[in-house]
């Protein structure tokens, strides 16, 4: 707790059931600034944080850091990246809210965006998801699970690999030894509605819960799940699953009695933009 609470930035609360981590969604410590700083992939790593960072293969088989399959308008470059070589990335920026590029937050490959953590010094706690994203139709090539392997090769112990597409996402971790799982089943919700029944998606995650250690849940499935009565977070533990409540900003929907229902269903993680402003609300619970 010592080293959050020395810091401006925290990477934890404390809730009814121990500490919830405050994971920095795209490495952000506020919600206007550029997603992917470096700096602060620095301070959380030394802070001991949960981080996350999107990673998307390139056309020569490479991970880049990067969220949406183009580049335009949240980089200074424009072009779909699956057509496009890691190294005609080289010289983009990421923008702010502003749409400013920014020169801390470079288009960076995987590799070169983790690199520097070696050479620094990381808190026990701190980790870093790669959160894979993955086009409909495309196939990860087995050149970029190998690139993800060796951009993190000697961290493995920090790392997490979560997605939506739960088979790509075993086939990293298998070429990472000692890195964790986490699922997101919340397009498979979206395209099966069912799924939307907490009890028939409590199922759907045990089917596939071998090796997963954590689970990706959209805060609001959470709090539907509680006020119907059907503790899924709770059930999710059961089975040894911890769950990460994404993505809680400050905002018209996210009110009091939605970060007290989050707490009280032991939620372990919450994903957010806004560290220092969910820490605050949910101390004043």
């Amino acid at each position: 707790m010592a080293a959050f609470e020395m810091s401006n930035t925290p990477v934890a609360v404390e809730g009814p059931y121990g500490p919830v981590r405050l994971k920095w969604h795209k490495l952000r410590t506020h919600l206007a600034e550029a997603p992917f700083k470096r700096s602060n992939l620095a301070l959380g790593w030394q802070l001991g944080a949960s981080l996350e960072i999107d990673i998307l293969a390139t056309a020569d088989g490479r991970f880049a850091v990067l969220h949406d399959p183009t580049l335009g308008p949240s980089t200074t470059g424009r072009g779909r990246v699956p057509r496009m070589p890691i190294a005609s990335m080289r010289g983009l920026f990421h923008r702010d809210a502003d749409g400013a590029p920014d020169p801390d937050a470079p288009v960076l490959s995987l590799a070169g965006l983790v690199a520097p953590l070696r050479r620094q010094p990381r808190a026990p706690s701190a980790n870093l998801q790669l959160d894979l994203k993955l086009l409909e139709g495309h196939t990860l090539p087995d050149s970029a699970v190998a690139d993800a392997a060796a951009a993190v090769a000697g961290l493995a112990d920090a790392i997490v690999v979560g997605s939506h597409h739960l088979d790509d996402a075993r086939r990293l971790v298998a070429a990472i030894p000692g890195a964790r799982l986490g699922y997101d089943p919340m397009l498979a919700v979206s395209r099966e509605p069912g799924l939307r029944d907490p009890e028939r998606l409590l199922r759907h995650i045990e089917r596939r819960r071998t090796g997963v250690s954590l689970a990706y849940l959209r805060f609001d499935a959470i709090v539907t799940a509680e006020n119907q009565g059907f503790p899924l977070v709770a059930r999710l533990l059961d089975l040894g699953i911890e769950t990460d409540a994404w993505t809680v900003n400050p905002g018209w929907d996210i009110s009091d009695a939605i970060l007290r229902t989050l707490v009280e269903a032991k939620v372990r993680q919450v994903t957010t933009d806004v560290p220092s402003e969910i820490f605050r609300l949910i101390r004043s619970l």
